[in-house]
């Protein structure tokens, strides 16, 4: 068989056409498939409904938003807290107290600044509380006494002007 080739490439862009395969091979035009129209309604209709849900969803994330900001125009911003540890302080024979702490950090102070002495802290606090009777835990005025405390061991442990209030999470006298 004779190859078609000139100086420029081949002769033909394509192979030329074989005789005897034209021949075997039936020639019929595919015609296109009509559309069906109710498939392409419910591609539509799948189309709609996903863009409604994401709409939906969209607005209910805007309106959080916007609640958001409105409770923090009203409030302020939302305080930065430094959590310190649960600690449990006996008081004499059979009490104790079970403890949990927060405290409101001073604007532009990051909760590490308080957060790495929080053992030594935790070690002052049980040395003070564990002197304090625990009739003085139960009665009247007891958080406050509590309050006293944990401001004197952490200005003492991780120094002055870091937070300006303390949150008592959780007290339990047992």
């Amino acid at each position: 068989m004779a190859t078609h080739r000139t100086l420029h490439g081949n002769l033909f862009s394509t192979p030329p056409p074989d005789p005897l395969r034209d021949e075997l091979a039936p020639h019929h035009e595919t015609q296109p498939e009509p559309g069906n129209p109710t498939r392409l309604l419910i591609v539509v209709l799948i189309a709609l409904f996903t863009l409604a849900g994401l709409a939906y969803a969209g607005g209910i994330a805007l309106d959080r938003i916007l609640e958001q900001r409105r409770i923090e125009a009203r409030m302020g911003p939302k305080p930065q807290l430094a959590r310190l540890p649960a600690i449990e302080v006996p008081l004499g024979s059979v009490r104790a107290v079970e403890m949990q702490v927060s405290l409101v950090l001073a604007p532009k102070v990051e909760p590490d600044r308080i957060l790495r002495y929080q053992d030594r802290i935790a070690d002052r606090l049980f040395q003070t509380i564990s002197r304090i009777d625990s009739e003085t835990l139960t009665g009247p005025g007891s958080a406050e006494i509590l309050k006293a405390r944990i401001k004197e061991a952490v200005n003492r442990e991780a120094g002055t002007g870091l937070f300006r209030d303390i949150y008592i999470e959780r007290m339990v006298v047992k």
